[in-house]
């Protein structure tokens, strides 16, 4: 059962395969254009969550209410610039991970690439979410948390 203040907090957590093509900088470009968008969406919304890219594949974290996150993951399944969209994550949730940042943007590193592997690779879609919210958690600074809305303005 959720607490009152978050009576409907909800979570969905993917796994997609990338199909943005072109240089590293046109990558860059198109990942910080799917960023600022985001979390400006998520923000009206009130979404929270992280994106999680490498040059090969998308983890993403959303929470919100539900309504929100459908819709949210509704326009995510029609996006070209991804393929095989999998929900290794979805149902409500006690209390949210990401704390007020709209989407923070993890970038792994050498490190995570166990989890990581277990992520993308990882046929039992419970142990799959289980990593990737564990791999999440761990990038996200805690000054992303603290700091989330002077640091989205920033942004």
């Amino acid at each position: 059962m959720n607490p009152p203040g978050n009576a409907d907090l909800f979570r969905l957590v993917y796994r997609s395969r990338s199909a943005i093509k072109g240089t590293r900088e046109d990558v860059r470009q198109a990942i910080d254009a799917i960023l600022a968008v985001s979390r400006r969406r998520n923000a009206e919304a009130g979404v929270t969550g992280a994106l999680m890219f490498t040059r090969l594949f998308f983890v993403q974290a959303l929470e919100g209410p539900t309504a929100a996150i459908e819709a949210i993951f509704d326009r995510i399944c029609c996006d070209l610039r991804h393929t095989s969209v999998e929900v290794v994550e979805c149902g409500p949730v006690l209390e949210p991970a990401f704390g007020e940042w709209p989407m923070s943007h993890l970038v792994p590193d050498a490190d995570a690439g166990a989890l990581l592997d277990r992520v993308e690779h990882e046929t039992e879609l419970a142990d799959a979410a289980a990593a990737a919210m564990k791999l999440m958690a761990a990038l996200i600074r805690p000054e992303q948390r603290i700091n989330a809305p002077a640091q989205q303005s920033a942004a």
